[in-house]
């Protein structure tokens, strides 16, 4: 990990890096992709580290926030992992949006070093895209944590089902059941996963 050191085309809020590091595919991303985050979204991860329990029962809500926030900050922690970095973000947000508005701050300061915003919230989303539509010459959009899952299927690094099987884990665990839920996990994304999941999983 290096702090402010290059900015990754792609960043991801807390709750992203959550939902993507709670897969199969995980280590896949980290071997794979280059992300960036921000200091607030890595110090709400250690404080979800810290607040939950190791213990918590599988299958439970603080189960997987400890799970996803302890493997999501391993790459982030890393000294020699240049393509996983922190960024500071000035001024700080405070709160409980602090990690979804330091990524939208930091866009908003850097908006032409970024292509892909990764955000759980569909407000947010929203706020980051317009943003991005405002820059001149800047093609960046924010996107459901299933699209970074779309990357590795894109690089070729994992299969269709993997992929898909992936994202069933992703939508569950979240409990992105949901009809707007579902649209929004799975646009932009081209991929026909109904072979391997279940219809109540598809948009």
């Amino acid at each position: 990990m290096a702090d402010d050191a290059s900015r990754h085309p792609v960043i991801v809020d807390t709750d992203g890096l959550i939902a993507v590091a709670n897969t199969s595919l995980w280590p896949q991303i980290t071997e794979t992709l280059q992300l960036t985050t921000t200091n607030v979204c890595r110090q709400e991860l250690q404080r979800h580290v810290r607040e939950t329990s190791e213990h918590a029962p599988e299958g439970t809500r603080e189960c997987w926030l400890h799970e996803g926030s302890k493997r999501a900050l391993e790459p982030f922690d890393d000294t020699d992992n240049q393509a996983f970095t922190v960024v500071t973000c000035v001024p700080r947000p405070h709160g409980e949006d602090a990690g979804e508005l330091s990524v939208q701050t930091e866009i908003e300061q850097h908006t032409e070093q970024y292509r892909i915003a990764v955000l759980m919230d569909k407000h947010g989303r929203r706020s980051i895209n317009r943003v991005f539509d405002d820059a001149d010459q800047t093609p960046g959009k924010a996107v459901a944590p299933t699209f970074l899952l779309y990357l590795l299927l894109d690089e070729g690094t994992c299969t269709e089902e993997e992929f898909c099987k992936a994202c069933g884990e992703l939508l569950q665990g979240e409990g992105w059941t949901g009809y707007q839920a579902l649209q929004a996990a799975w646009k932009a994304i081209p991929i026909d996963c109904s072979k391997y999941l279940p219809q109540d999983l598809l948009p």
